[in-house]
């Protein structure tokens, strides 16, 4: 059990993570990300890879018995019950072309379970904050999920090819005739639109840990349900925002696909 004065020095430190995302990011030219293409065809930047050594350099002299699972680096501590899980840039793409929708995200799990959530965006200087117990916060001030029941929602999803991926573009093509209001958007700026009661719900295909850790933290502890539809090798699938709304997307995810709709 982790009392509610150790959970808000573990936020605190994770916030002067994302403090410490922010001052590398700021030290780079734009024209000297060195950004090179991965195995499978996304990009890395100089600036990942500075930003998930820096914390983990940090995270090691903190808390030396705790492991750490990031994007660029091999996981550490399998065997802890405590994970930090990083990803220093979500949207690597957007960063390096300009956009500014891309977020840095750390998370705290305990015993499995997230615990602890930061999603920063350093170009619009918005960060959501929290941690179990403690509430929600963008930019210090409490948010929530939005309770608003009337009209047509506004839900974010996650690229046509994400959901392509895993062989789930009939469940896109649902969503799109059930949320006339579809939004797509990239990475966690969708996350933070849920948070903020902006959107009322998300739906993340194709991701790793590392994109929705933080998120599954915040979202129960804004007033909202996360739920993992499926996982398949290392990509999950996941939807959260408010709980009608979820609950909907639960159950279009679980109608079966006829032999002439199949993706």
């Amino acid at each position: 059990m982790v009392s509610a004065q150790e959970m808000r020095s573990l936020l605190m430190f994770a916030a002067s993570l994302a403090d410490e995302a922010r001052r590398i990011l700021r030290g780079l030219a734009p024209d000297h990300l060195d950004v090179t293409l991965k195995a499978d065809g996304s990009y890395v930047s100089a600036a990942d890879t500075a930003i998930e050594a820096a914390w983990r350099d940090r995270i090691g002299q903190r808390f030396p018995d705790h492991g750490l699972i990031g994007e660029e680096y091999a996981a550490t501590g399998a065997g802890s019950a405590w994970q930090w899980v990083l990803d220093p840039i979500d949207g690597t793409d957007n960063f390096v072309h300009g956009l500014p929708t891309f977020g840095t995200l750390i998370s705290l799990r305990h015993a499995g379970e997230a615990i602890l959530g930061v999603i920063d965006h350093p170009a619009l200087d918005i960060r959501f904050a929290g941690a179990r117990g403690l509430g929600v916060t963008r930019n210090g001030s409490p948010v929530a999920v939005s309770t608003r029941a009337e009209g047509a929602p506004i839900v974010a999803v996650t690229a046509p090819e994400n959901f392509a991926a895993g062989g789930y573009f009939t469940l896109f093509c649902r969503l799109a005739e059930r949320f006339p209001n579809l939004r797509i958007y990239r990475d966690c700026f969708a996350h933070g639109a849920v948070l903020a009661g902006a959107a009322g719900a998300a739906v993340d295909f194709h991701v790793r840990l590392w994109d929705i850790s933080a998120a599954e933290a915040l979202v129960p502890e804004a007033g909202g349900l996360f739920v993992r539809l499926d996982a398949r090798d290392d990509r999950q699938q996941v939807a959260f925002g408010q709980r009608h709304i979820v609950e909907a997307v639960v159950a279009m995810a679980r109608e079966p696909v006829t032999p002439a709709a199949r993706d």
